[in-house]
């Protein structure tokens, strides 16, 4: 119910709050917040040093910014980076300068004459395919782009209890960084799995705090892959990998399902 004193309208219960406005998250914005919150973060590296061999050539897949690459190519590493989105990949220009080659490129349709090294995917970046058949495709071109016996080192996320147990629930959670021009972000998730499909509905919230400044909040919807530990397993050793190594975190220890999130994979090609 909504009561009024004068001009000044009072709810008197949640349900008649007012419903949030979001903008539509656009692709340069969606990249500037991204290198925000990403900035800084390296405890994925000792993941990718420990599986790739000195002085290798490296393709990272969905590089986004080219954070991962940018620091293997600074430890000696010959890396080429591709993306679906160019406002990331003038980012990752800016960025790290030619210390690394960059090209749009689609991860489901990989398209090289030489070979790598190795493969990267990170940053839960393949959950992005929702399409079993897509996820398919890029681990075909995976192996096709790789040397026998290369690499393919995946940073994955799997549902964890907190999903598992609460199916078809909206689940939320929330944490801020900054920017030195957007102010105090606030990021907002709320997930919901669906445990029939193995699928995970995002919607993030992105609220913008400038210091004086007028606030935006924005938005977007994504449908992510959220496949167990086992059926990641079972689709890179049905696509022609042995796996060498499976990590519940950055420190490398073993994956234990219900309890981890993250799945680190090193995949060999066979």
């Amino acid at each position: 119910m909504i009561l009024y004193k004068g001009a000044m309208q009072i709810f008197d219960s949640y349900d008649d709050e007012p419903a949030d406005t979001f903008l539509p998250l656009t692709d340069e914005l969606h990249c500037r917040l991204y290198a925000a919150e990403m900035a800084g973060f390296a405890e994925d590296m000792d993941f990718y040093r420990s599986y790739l061999p000195p002085a290798c050539h490296v393709l990272e897949a969905a590089c986004g910014t080219a954070r991962v690459g940018g620091v293997l190519a600074g430890d000696g590493h010959c890396v080429t980076g591709i993306d679906i989105s160019l406002p990331m990949l003038r980012q990752a220009r800016q960025n790290h300068g030619t210390a690394l080659g960059l090209a749009v490129m689609d991860m489901r349709r990989l398209a090289f004459r030489s070979r790598f090294d190795a493969v990267l995917i990170p940053y839960n970046s393949l959950n992005l395919l929702a399409d079993p058949l897509d996820i398919d495709s890029c681990l075909a071109g995976c192996r096709d782009a790789l040397r026998d016996n290369g690499q393919l080192l995946l940073h994955l996320y799997v549902p964890g209890n907190q999903l598992l147990q609460q199916p078809g629930k909206k689940v939320f959670q929330f944490r801020m960084f900054d920017d030195p021009q957007l102010g105090r972000i606030i990021r907002e998730t709320l997930r919901v799995y669906h445990s029939e499909l193995q699928l995970l509905d995002l919607e993030e919230r992105f609220r913008l705090r400038p210091a004086g400044g007028p606030r935006e909040d924005f938005s977007q919807h994504l449908t992510l892959c959220a496949w167990s530990a086992r059926r990641w397993l079972a689709a890179l050793t049905e696509s022609g990998f042995a796996i060498d190594g499976c990590h519940g975190s950055f420190t490398m220890a073993t994956f234990v399902t219900g309890r981890d999130s993250t799945l680190l994979v090193a995949a060999r090609r066979r």
